[in-house]
């Protein structure tokens, strides 16, 4: 937000046949800084719902041609997540469970006091700013176990999570870059768990995983009708992250013409929905993240050099996990204890052999890979086992053959080899072929059959 400019609680429509009731709500809400438009009619008010964008519409029960309760349905209808209070000087019960049902969240009977008036408007703001709350936190929880065992001891990791606690409490856009699976999100998440945006949504896109069509949708939000499909209004990611942080991950695979629509909101702070005419304000703190040389994609003419600089105000490179190994261990035991939480299975610990070969691995995939590959360790080891080699995927336990030479000699074929590697796993598993074919991939029958080739 720039210095100076005046933030707004919400943009509200009164809408009453009586013009002395519009003007009265209008001014003690602006009071505390709402944006309040109205409309004495429901019909004209439909409409500017249809084209703008609003918070909350505050509607009499009783008017003339289209009355609240119609309103009502159709404002639901068009977009549910605006929030409908109703006013009536026919205050009842019935009316009040009716509007209700109908998806109205509160009822205010006339005649009321500005007073009243701002608690019940407060009221149902906070009501569906703790049900926001309680959604993100409820998909937060998942992520920060996660967040906790990526850290390591290493210097290289120290200086890059320091660098991310220096950085968190600014509001400059982070650019994190490093290969695929080296923990960008967590970095990511780490910044904004240590800001003062901590209490505020953390929203994620991935640009490569969203279809080229739907990205512009997803981003920005779309108004009912914007489109083929478009069955009703949706906020967008930037709308959904107002207050907190958004994360654009795989910046590098955004497509090039809406790359200057991003550089836009950076530097306008504005979003505007898909078939809407209107320009919605969202403070956001934008976070990007790619396993590209953006250097390169500049020069190839696949990213836009002023985005670039726009994002890369801070850069924070993760290197890749061959290069620290000595977390290894570190992360591997920490997964461990994740995993047989989640799992509700006790299990032992790593034992040397399994530290030796966990060590011995590039990891490619990095952190991801070394994640993926302690799960299905835990998976296969039996409860209170320690957790051996044999546990681990099979493309961790094939010996690393080195290059042949002219002089090489006394090498195995490969049937030696492959019968030196089904006895190390029949071993592995007490001699219970059936687990032994689930780690080998074949069938129990396979394996018979190659021991009596042997034979």
């Amino acid at each position: 937000m720039e210095t100076g400019e005046k933030r707004v609680s919400g943009r509200i429509l009164i809408v009453d046949d009586e013009e002395a009731i519009c003007e009265a709500v209008k001014k003690a809400l602006e009071r505390i800084d709402y944006t309040v438009n109205a409309s004495l009619d429901a019909v004209e008010a439909l409409e500017r719902i249809r084209k703008g964008s609003f918070d909350m519409v505050i509607c009499d029960v009783k008017m003339p041609g289209m009355d609240g309760m119609t309103l009502l349905d159709r404002i639901k209808d068009f977009d549910p997540t605006i929030l409908v209070l109703m006013i009536t000087g026919y205050a009842s019960i019935e009316s009040a469970v009716e509007s209700i049902k109908k998806g109205a969240q509160d009822y205010i009977p006339k005649p009321f006091s500005p007073n009243q008036l701002r608690i019940v408007v407060e009221r149902a703001f906070e009501r569906r700013r703790l049900v926001d709350e309680n959604l993100f936190l409820k998909g937060e929880l998942k992520h920060l176990s996660c967040g906790e065992v990526v850290i390591g001891k290493s210097p290289e990791m120290q200086q890059i999570f320091d660098l991310a606690a220096k950085v968190a409490d600014t509001n400059s856009s982070v650019l994190i870059t490093g290969e695929s699976g080296t923990g960008k999100e967590v970095v990511a998440r780490l910044i904004h768990f240590r800001s003062l945006r901590a209490t505020a949504p953390f929203v994620t896109v991935n640009c490569s995983a969203i279809p080229e069509n739907l990205l512009e949708s997803e981003l920005f939000g779309h108004k009912k009708g914007a489109f083929t499909g478009a069955l009703y209004t949706k906020r967008g990611s930037f709308e959904l992250a107002n207050g907190g942080t958004f994360f654009l991950d795989e910046i590098g695979d955004m497509r090039l013409d809406m790359q200057p629509k991003i550089l836009r909101v950076l530097e306008e702070k504005k979003v505007k929905k898909l078939g809407s005419e209107e320009e919605i304000f969202v403070d956001v703190r934008v976070i990007a993240a790619t396993n590209k040389e953006l250097g390169d994609e500049i020069k190839a003419g696949r990213f836009r050099e002023d985005l670039y600089y726009r994002l890369n105000i801070i850069q924070i490179g993760i290197p890749p996990l061959r290069e620290y190994k000595g977390d290894i261990p570190i992360l591997a035991r920490n997964f461990l204890k994740l995993f047989a939480t989640e799992m509700k299975k006790p299990v032992g610990e790593l034992s040397d052999e399994a530290v030796s070969l966990i060590l011995s691995y590039d990891w490619p995939g990095n952190v991801r890979e070394l994640k993926n590959a302690v799960e299905r360790a835990v998976l296969f080891a039996s409860p209170g086992e320690v957790i051996r080699t044999s546990h681990f995927p099979p493309h961790l336990r094939v010996p690393t053959i080195q290059p042949l030479t002219a002089t090489s000699e006394g090498f195995k074929t490969l049937r030696q080899l492959e019968l030196t590697y089904i006895k190390e796993v029949l071993e592995a598993c007490d001699g219970n072929r059936s687990k032994a074919s689930e780690i080998l991939g074949v069938a129990p029958s396979t394996i018979w059959r190659k021991l009596q080739e042997e034979s």
